[in-house]
């Protein structure tokens, strides 16, 4: 992928990839790339594919209506049209995009959405041979100890903490570590992965974000004594 840093960026003339997901939904991504992570502490290997958007428009957030042909956050990848690689089939993914500055006045033959899909690719031993992969997929968690059981489709917050909709929430998404599902830090509600970085499920007590309690909208009139008569 050549830097998108020129006054010039184009896109038309690079090479353009498809990528197929569920509901008949198309991406194309132009001078796209292909790229792996080195195995974590539990051998797996993450993927992904980046590139430009080319047939879409819009922020990528859930609330953005000019948002096309796909939302940021979690999607099933069916499978893959990249010359030279064989198609990816039937994964399930993380779609992230990303808006770099352009310039004045603007130059680019593009809107400039860079679009991130990962998904765990594969496990390795620690001889670098393939083992089964059990616990991506999973919808729930049993702590060892506590025996408590934690639904992972759901979002969570540290016990204590008040739920906003302009705060974080922490939900879990193939990500493992010494077979503890880790949880990561999103927006909101929204699907859009912050860069918080990731804490653990058995680290502390978490409640599920529609149970924590809510902090009350703050009133004008609140604040505004009432006048003496």
């Amino acid at each position: 992928m050549k830097s998108w840093n020129t006054a010039n960026h184009h896109i038309a003339g690079p090479e353009h990839g498809t990528l197929y997901f569920s509901d008949g939904v198309e991406v194309v991504l132009a001078d796209w790339e292909a790229a792996e992570a080195a195995p974590d502490s539990d051998g797996r290997v993450y993927a992904s594919l980046r590139g430009w958007l080319a047939n879409g428009s819009g922020s990528g957030q859930h609330d953005d209506r000019y948002t096309t042909p796909v939302e940021a956050g979690r999607a099933h990848l069916v499978t893959t049209e990249l010359r030279g690689r064989r198609p990816i089939t039937g994964r399930d993914v993380h779609i992230d995009f990303y808006r770099p500055s352009q310039p004045y006045p603007n130059t680019w033959d593009h809107q400039g959405l860079l679009v991130t899909v990962l998904w765990m690719d594969r496990r390795l031993d620690s001889e670098g041979r393939p083992v089964p992969e059990t616990e991506i997929g999973r919808t729930s968690w049993t702590h060892p100890t506590t025996g408590q059981v934690y639904d992972l489709t759901i979002a969570y917050l540290p016990e204590g903490e008040y739920y906003t909709p302009q705060g974080f929430t922490w939900r879990h998404y193939d990500h493992w570590s010494g077979g503890v599902p880790l949880l990561e830090a999103f927006h909101g509600d929204h699907s859009v992965l912050s860069s918080f970085g990731y804490r653990s499920l058995a680290d502390g007590e978490w409640v599920p974000a529609a149970q924590a309690p809510t902090v009350q909208p703050f009133a004008l009139e609140d604040a505004v004594a009432p006048a003496r008569s």
